[in-house]
């Protein structure tokens, strides 16, 4: 039975895509339709308490065999050889240079939202004091808060 349960959980990643593609094609959202439906499970998941044995089961599975996605990837990379050898470095620097803008502008977000969520664990500062912003075990973080002062 193990392999219906497969099926099952298929079924549910199809469905929330399908939805998904058709709230944005009816609506004329700017955003894919598998995002969409991606959203839609995680609202599934959470109104259920977590996926299920059977989900988790087949995420693993799909998840284990990742690398053959690539292949579709490679394979057209192969057939337009020609393209890359004419094209190759414009395709190489927008691929560097959109790294690097995502690296930035990721990094101006992240301090963005530590100054405006939550700057008071975070920074030098707060570790010089004794204060570890990932420490989970206390709640409030860091050897101060155990009793301890800096090192």
């Amino acid at each position: 039975m193990p392999e219906f349960a497969m099926v099952g959980a298929l079924a549910l990643l199809v469905v929330c895509q399908l939805i998904g593609e058709i709230v944005v094609h009816g609506l004329h959202l700017p955003v894919p339709g598998p995002v969409l439906g991606l959203l839609l499970l995680v609202g599934w998941f959470a109104l259920r308490g977590g996926p299920g044995k059977e989900m988790a089961g087949t995420a693993d599975g799909i998840l284990s065999n990742l690398s053959l996605l690539f292949v579709p990837a490679a394979v057209g990379i192969v057939q337009h050889g020609q393209r890359f050898l004419t094209q190759g470095p414009a395709i190489v620097l927008a691929l560097f240079g959109s790294s690097v803008l995502t690296i930035i502008v990721t990094a101006y977000a992240f301090l963005w939202a530590d100054r405006r969520f939550g700057a008071k664990a975070a920074g030098p500062a707060a570790e010089s004091a004794g204060h570890d912003p990932f420490d989970t075990d206390t709640g409030a973080g860091g050897a101060a808060d155990k009793g301890g002062g800096p090192a």
